[in-house]
């Protein structure tokens, strides 16, 4: 949930602490500055990246009110999100219709625009919990077990049936996604709607005060 910036400085200090563990070592130990100097400053980079990514994660988490705990839960949710859009994305080579592909890759899509939200934003992860808990693992199940059936292509009523259930499953899926991605929005939309009936009502007021002020 560290964005690009975090990121940045994170390896620009990581970089000056293993350049100054390095020059510090060749100053003070020259007869060893060749043999030491790789291994040295590879573990003054380890050591550096992960005191300062802990401490961007804790600044992060109070910054944005959650505990270390709901912090790492969040991440760790984000992070199987991902491995599941991955899966998910696998199936594209297996599909063999363009409805199926379609369908397929819209999943895709508004799973990572929601993934992308929660990323930038941590508290909405609470209006799309079910989307991470339940919603995304159930396509990518679906997904998998539908490009399955449809890749043996074994002949019989039973198999017929169970892939127009699973492609049924999948939209209405598709649907309840969608639905994550306008729980994962509808804030963004009402503090909209606010400042734009702000916007009329100042704009409403100087209008006012100009006909007042031409009188």
């Amino acid at each position: 949930m560290l964005g690009p910036t975090n990121f940045l400085t994170r390896h620009i200090l990581n970089f000056l602490v293993a350049t100054t563990a390095l020059v510090v070592a060749i100053i003070n130990i020259p007869s060893m500055a060749s043999l030491l100097s790789l291994p040295l400053a590879i573990v003054a980079y380890y050591a550096s990246n992960k005191i300062t990514l802990f401490i961007q994660k804790s600044s992060q988490s109070k910054k944005i009110g959650f505990s270390k705990s709901e912090y790492k839960l969040i991440e760790a949710q984000l992070k199987q999100a991902k491995s599941h859009v991955q899966a998910l994305n696998q199936q594209y080579v297996r599909v063999r219709s363009v409805r199926s592909f379609k369908q397929i890759n819209e999943m895709s899509k508004l799973a990572k625009r929601i993934i992308n939200i929660v990323q930038s934003n941590p508290q909405k992860f609470y209006a799309v919990e079910d989307f991470f808990y339940a919603h995304l693992p159930s396509a990518v199940q679906l997904s998998d077990k539908y490009t399955l059936l449809t890749k043996e292509q074994i002949p019989g009523t039973d198999i017929h049936l169970a892939l127009e259930d699973t492609r049924r499953t999948l939209k209405e899926l598709q649907v309840t996604i969608e639905d994550d991605l306008k729980s994962a929005l509808s804030s963004d939309i009402e503090n909209l709607k606010i400042e734009l009936d702000f916007a009329k009502m100042s704009n409403e007021k100087r209008k006012d005060r100009l006909k007042i002020g031409g009188e």
